[in-house]
């Protein structure tokens, strides 16, 4: 009985103690780092929901590179021995790992704010831009690559406005540069054009003054188209009477040269001929002594020195006629007034009436300061 009792003792002493070796030998296996990874795991799918991977691409790469190297790490500790394993340097790597992808949230987080303001200043300035070319560029004859450069520029301008509302900021940065390029080209040309149309503003001005000056020293009625501004106007003995809106050529910008150009021409003429009924097919109209002396005189010239073609035609028939009122330049170079507007203005000259044409009445800072 003793015997057994001593047998038996060795047995459970056998078996605590290989209790306490197998608890020894859990105890000393190190634990994997799982929270560790799970947090840079999801801070890295945070910094992706942010599109972190476009607003602060170099930090977000380096937090992948860090996890990858986390991993790689944790693959190779796993081929020692269960009780070597070290994992602190697979910890330490999630750790920068998850601290570059809080970085990258903070980075994209202001980098979106900043996107959003520059971009939502740069749609501002471009509709001021837009709008600086429909008040003074709307009626102006610019050429169709011009015209095809704003056309282009305020569609790619309207397709940056929808994006930054749906939040899609760097679409919209990209959409606003090509619109910037568009728009400040065909703005600078077109004001390059304009600004070589009023270097003739002190002949305008000259020609205007020397007619309200005739009007008032003869108590006389003269007309006044200002083409720029669309008017004609009637004085008399040196007083605006009347102000009429006025459809010229479709290419009035300039002095005509020759026919067919559809330019409305620029100088001091006379109502030659009053027509009305079957004498004309416009309702009424003014002929005027288009080409003068100075006409013929300056197309003489171009042809001389080539730069009309030694075929050219002068042309004439220019008229402040009716049938106007169709709200755009249509012309092949004469002023229409509405037919109401055709019969007031009918009535108030004669033939001999002087008419003077010039390209605007305001100079150049005025019209661009309005």
């Amino acid at each position: 009985m003793a015997a057994f009792k001593k047998r038996w003792f060795w047995v459970v002493l056998a078996i605590a103690f290989s209790a306490l070796l197998v608890a020894g030998f859990f105890y000393l296996i190190p634990v994997p780092p799982g929270k560790e990874t799970e947090l840079a795991r999801q801070t890295m799918a945070i910094a992706r929901d942010h599109k972190a991977e476009t607003y602060a691409k170099d930090r977000f790469l380096e937090a992948g590179l860090y996890y990858d190297s986390a991993m790689t790490t944790w693959k190779n500790e796993n081929k020692r021995f269960i009780i070597l394993r070290d994992y602190s340097a697979v910890i330490r790597l999630l750790e920068i790992s998850a601290q570059k992808s809080q970085e990258a949230i903070m980075a994209t987080r202001s980098s979106v704010a900043d996107l959003e303001k520059i971009s939502k200043s740069r749609i501002h300035a471009l509709n001021g831009i837009l709008n600086d070319i429909n008040v003074t560029f709307s009626r102006f004859p610019l050429s169709s690559q011009i015209r095809t450069e704003i056309a282009r520029g305020k569609l790619l301008l309207s397709e940056a406005q929808v994006a930054f509302k749906n939040k899609h900021f760097l679409v919209a940065d990209k959409k606003l540069n090509e619109a910037e390029k568009l728009l400040n080209n065909a703005y600078a040309n077109a004001n390059q054009l304009i600004r070589e149309y009023f270097e003739n503003q002190k002949q305008w001005q000259k020609w205007m003054e020397q007619t309200i000056a005739e009007s008032k020293q003869k108590n006389i009625s003269v007309i006044i188209v200002d083409k720029f501004a669309s008017k004609c106007y009637v004085y008399k003995n040196g007083k605006q009477i009347a102000g009429f809106s006025a459809e010229l050529g479709k290419n009035w910008v300039g002095d005509k040269r020759q026919r067919g150009d559809n330019a409305t021409p620029e100088g001091r003429y006379k109502i030659t001929q009053k027509k009305e009924g079957r004498a004309t097919i416009y309702y009424k109209a003014l002929l005027i002594n288009y080409p003068n002396d100075e006409d013929k005189q300056r197309f003489q010239s171009e042809i001389t020195n080539g730069s009309l073609h030694r075929n050219a035609h002068i042309g004439g028939l220019i008229e402040i006629h009716g049938h106007g009122g169709k709200g755009a330049d249509w012309t092949e170079g004469c002023v229409a007034l509405t037919d109401s507007d055709m019969d007031k203005l009918y009535k108030m000259v004669s033939v001999g009436t002087p008419v003077t044409i010039i390209g605007s009445i305001a100079n150049l800072d005025e019209i661009l300061r309005n």
